[in-house]
């Protein structure tokens, strides 16, 4: 009885593991995906509405739910509170408070501090220009996210099950 309940707690927590990684992949394919949809938010705020930079990532963060959103807000909020740091430098500091909560990789962080830097500097068609190449280098990452959701999410919940299914072989 006792190595039976053994087998299953094995099997339950090596499959808990498994769906525990993939769900990474999924976690950073979502985020990537609210990022895109802020910066097609922000872009469409900055060039028909004409909203000042920290109304409209306050906004945009009010309408994203998620880590994605709270981040967004709390730049908006951060901007708003005027404490003389530049766009730039409060949307990277923010960036580094939230990397722990987020699941985006390196090359991710990357692309979002070489736009934060480029935030709020520049007039409103060249501010446009850098949104929409951060937005396009996004995209690329999203495809590979999806790629590697289908496949290493895989991969890791089919892993996760027969390790516990091969752990419960030997021990029987």
């Amino acid at each position: 009885m006792i190595k039976m309940m053994g087998a299953v707690l094995l099997v339950i927590s090596t499959t808990g593991f498994g769906l525990w990684k993939a769900n990474f992949y999924a976690a950073r394919n979502k985020e990537l995906e609210d990022l895109i949809s802020a910066l097609q938010l922000l872009e469409t705020e900055i060039s028909y509405s004409v909203t000042p930079l920290p109304d409209a990532l306050h906004r945009i963060g009010s309408r994203l739910a998620g880590r994605m959103g709270v981040f967004l807000q709390n730049a908006g909020d951060e901007l708003l509170q005027g404490d003389g740091r530049s766009a730039g430098q409060i949307f990277s500091d923010q960036l580094e408070r939230s990397r722990t909560m987020i699941h985006l990789r390196e090359q991710d962080l990357e692309i979002l501090r070489t736009f934060g830097h480029t935030l709020g500097s520049s007039d409103r068609s060249d501010q446009l220009k850098h949104i929409r190449l951060a937005n396009s280098r996004l995209m690329a990452e999203a495809q590979n996210a999806r790629d590697e959701k289908e496949r290493l999410g895989k991969m890791w919940r089919y892993l996760g099950a027969l390790t516990g299914l091969a752990g419960v072989i030997i021990i029987y």
